[in-house]
């Protein structure tokens, strides 16, 4: 199926007229990537899971790079959601998909039931040690020209020049950004993260300025939940969706 007028690819399970949920992939990723989950929550909840390619990626045709700030692919959601006559939905996103939930449901909150955050949102690129967030754009695609060259295949289902663009996009909106309109709005929050050693300080900056934010860990290391952990990431988001509000 193909929406977001220039043909953005998504895919959709359960019935057209339950109550939605919208899930966006994390870089070089598809809507595949929710293949397990979708299924799993549409038959477990009876909603309609919609699972898009997002621009640049398998499917779906790119924008210019100033379309991939996060900011602006929120908007790109809501004309989605629009076209499929989704009022409210819960806003499911991995890693670069989490970001973009975060910016679509603050800059959104009448229209986001809840906001499902695996692996992604709670992490700037400024948070890591050693990057330099403050790198133009070209400097940025020949990085990831580079990094594309050494892992082949393995760089996923995007092109160097949408990776670039995709981290030019967030640094510049980082998901942090968005924590204090969350807060306010007082838009339910799930993170789903991988166990680690020692706590998060990021995890615990999303949970202390987002203080409606609950977290789950997983019994993984691996930051790819999706791929590594559907079955457990679905029964999370599951039990959790079981929990709201119908809205």
């Amino acid at each position: 199926m193909l929406t977001g007028g220039d043909g953005i690819f998504a895919r959709e399970w359960g019935a057209p007229s339950a109550r939605a949920v919208f899930c966006w992939h994390g870089a070089g990723g598809s809507a595949e990537d929710f293949a397990t989950i979708g299924p799993e929550l549409a038959d477990r909840l009876g909603v309609r899971v919609i699972a898009i390619d997002g621009p640049g990626h398998a499917r779906s045709p790119s924008r210019p790079p100033e379309a991939f700030r996060p900011s602006a692919l929120a908007w790109l959601a809501t004309e989605i959601l629009d076209e499929l006559g989704v009022e409210r939905c819960v806003f499911l996103g991995f890693s670069w998909g989490a970001t973009v939930g975060c910016w679509f449901a603050a800059s959104n909150p009448e229209r986001a039931l809840g906001l499902a955050l695996v692996e992604g949102g709670h992490i700037d690129f400024a948070d890591i040690p050693g990057f330099d967030a403050d790198r133009p754009l070209d400097k940025l695609v020949s990085d990831a020209e580079a990094f594309a060259a050494t892992e082949g295949t393995a760089f996923g289902s995007h092109t160097p020049a949408v990776a670039g663009a995709m981290i030019h996009g967030l640094c510049r909106e980082p998901g942090t950004a968005t924590f204090r309109r969350l807060a306010a709005a007082g838009v339910p929050v799930l993170f789903v993260g991988a166990r680690q050693d020692e706590p998060s300080a990021e995890v615990e900056r999303l949970s202390r300025l987002v203080p409606q934010t609950e977290v789950v860990e997983l019994a993984s290391s691996s930051h790819d939940l999706l791929r590594d952990s559907p079955a457990e990431v679905a029964r999370a988001v599951g039990d959790w969706l079981e929990a709201l509000p119908s809205g």
